[in-house]
C-alpha cells in the first residue's frame, strides 16, 4: 500500500485542454446511450419503454440503430421513439450504416445489413431518419475499403459527406452527423478529421489502449491536442464489446482483454471526466442486452436474430445505473463536458502506475496499479467504482487496484508568512 506523505514536494500540473467559455451546444458534451446491434420496430419500442430510465440515469442522448426497419417506407415507428425520446429529455442519434462491433454476428457481413444495402440507400434512409425528428445521423465505423481504397473512392465519401450535410442543413435547428474512424491508417484517419467534417469523430485511442496510466495520458492529450487544433469537439468511447459482455475477441494488449467487470466500471467513468462528448454502450452501466435465438431454421440464418433489452432490472444493474447517475449529475453540475483538464505528477502518495488529473475542479484518481492508493483525507470523495472505497473523516480513502474516483480538489494553502518590521 502506497504510503501518504503530508507534504507534496514537486507537484506539477500540466493543462492539456482549456475551458470553454460561454453557450455550447448540446452535442460539444453530450453523453450517448449507444444501442449497439440491428433492430426493427418491435425492439424500437422496447427501448422507447426505458427512456425515462435512461434519461435519469443522465443520457443526454440515445443511439439507435434501425436496420430492421423500413423507415424510407413507413418512418411512423422511429417517429413515436423520437417523440417519446423528446419527450424524456434526450436528443435522437439514428445509426444507417457501419457500426461493425467485431464478434457482434449481425454486423459479420460488413459495414451494411438487413435494410441497409449500400450507399444508394444511405441518403433516403438519412432524409426519412431527420423527417421522423432525428437529432443527428451516425454513420458508424466509415468503412475504409481495405489497402485497396484509392483517392477516388475517398473522393467519393467526401462527397458523401457533402450531400448529408446539405440534407441536415434543410431542418432547423440542424441536426449534427456524427461516424467513427480508426487510427489505424493514419493518413485516412487525419482525411476524415480534416476534410470530412463531423460534428464527433469518435477514434479507438481509448479502446486499443493498454492498462497502463501513462499510456492512457498521451491518448488522452494526443486526441485533445489533434481536436483542439482544429476546434473540433472529442468524443470518447472505449470499449469492444458494445452489444455484450464478451471480451473474447477483444486484441491482446487492450485494457480490455481479459479484464474484470471492475476495471470496466472504472474505465467508463475515467472516460466520463474527459472534455468532449462521452459514449456510453447502453449495456455496461445499467442496461443488460440478452440475444434471443433466431425463429428460423433456414440454411444461413442468424444465429440471434434479436435482442431483449433491459435496464437496472437486477441488483448489480440497478446498482451500477445509480453509480451512473450520480456521475453524470457530477460532470454536469461541474461543467466536466467543456471544462479544462490538467495532469498532475509528484504527488507522494500517487505512483507512476496511477493516473491523477483535474477536470473542471474534480480530481481523477484511476488506479492501474495492483495495489491499494491512499488518498488524503483533504480531497473529499464524490463517487468511485469501487463500493468499498469510504473514508471517516480526516482519514484517507483507499482506492484499490482497478479502481477510478473522483474527489473534490483540495485548496491549495499558502504558506504562513511572518513579517517583521
Amino acid at each position: 500500500m502506497t504510503e501518504i506523505s503530508s507534504v507534496d514536494s514537486a507537484v506539477t500540473t500540466l493543462l492539456v485542454h482549456r475551458v470553454h467559455r460561454g453557450d455550447a451546444p448540446w452535442w460539444s458534451h453530450a453523453v450517448v446511450c449507444d444501442v449497439a446491434g440491428s433492430v426493427g420496430d418491435a425492439e424500437m419500442a422496447e427501448v422507447g419503454g426505458l427512456l425515462l430510465d435512461i434519461s435519469r440515469a443522465g443520457f443526454s442522448a440515445i443511439l439507435i440503430r434501425p436496420a430492421r426497419s423500413d423507415i424510407a417506407l413507413d418512418g411512423s415507428a422511429l417517429a413515436g421513439f423520437a417523440t417519446r425520446a423528446h419527450r424524456a429529455g434526450l436528443k435522437v442519434l439514428v445509426r444507417l450504416s457501419g457500426a461493425r462491433a467485431p464478434g457482434d454476428p449481425e454486423d459479420a457481413g460488413g459495414a451494411f445489413t438487413d435494410l441497409e444495402d449500400g450507399v444508394s440507400t444511405l441518403v433516403v434512409r438519412a432524409r426519412a431518419a431527420l423527417k421522423a425528428g432525428a437529432d443527428g445521423i451516425d454513420l458508424g465505423i466509415i468503412d475504409e475499403g481495405g489497402p485497396a481504397r484509392d483517392e477516388a473512392d475517398a473522393g467519393r465519401f467526401t462527397h458523401l459527406v457533402r450531400i448529408l450535410h446539405a440534407e441536415l442543413a434543410d431542418f432547423d435547428p440542424m441536426p449534427i452527423l456524427t461516424a467513427e474512424a480508426l487510427l489505424g491508417d493514419e493518413s485516412a484517419f487525419r482525411r476524415h478529421l480534416e476534410e470530412d467534417w463531423f460534428h464527433h469523430l469518435r477514434d479507438d485511442a481509448l479502446v486499443t489502449a493498454p492498462w497502463e496510466a501513462g499510456a492512457l495520458r498521451r491518448r488522452v492529450r494526443s486526441s485533445l491536442s489533434e481536436r483542439d487544433r482544429l476546434g473540433q469537439v472529442a468524443a470518447w468511447h472505449w470499449s469492444h464489446t458494445r452489444v455484450v459482455h464478451d471480451s473474447s475477441h477483444v486484441p491482446e494488449g487492450s485494457w480490455e482483454y481479459g479484464s474484470s467487470e471492475a476495471r470496466r466500471t472504472a474505465m467508463a467513468l475515467y472516460s466520463l471526466t474527459l472534455p468532449g462528448a462521452a459514449y456510453v454502450p447502453f449495456c455496461h452501466l445499467g442496461g443488460r442486452t440478452h440475444a434471443l435465438p433466431c425463429a428460423s431454421s433456414a440454411p444461413g440464418a442468424r444465429e440471434v436474430d434479436r435482442y431483449h433489452r433491459t435496464w437496472g432490472a437486477s441488483p448489480q444493474a440497478a446498482g451500477e445505473a445509480r453509480l451512473l447517475a450520480r456521475a453524470t449529475r457530477v460532470r454536469a453540475e461541474r461543467l466536466m463536458g467543456t471544462g479544462s483538464l490538467a495532469f498532475v505528477d509528484g504527488l507522494s502518495w500517487a505512483p507512476p502506475e496511477v493516473a491523477v488529473h483535474i477536470c473542471a475542479g474534480v480530481m481523477v484518481v484511476l488506479n492501474t496499479s495492483d495495489a491499494p492508493v491512499l488518498v488524503p483525507a483533504e480531497h473529499r470523495l464524490l463517487l468511485c467504482s469501487d463500493a468499498s472505497a469510504a473514508a471517516a473523516a480526516d482519514e484517507p480513502t483507499r482506492i484499490g487496484p482497478d479502481a477510478c474516483a473522483w474527489f473534490d480538489t483540495a485548496r491549495v494553502q499558502p504558506a504562513p508568512v511572518e513579517v517583521h518590521d
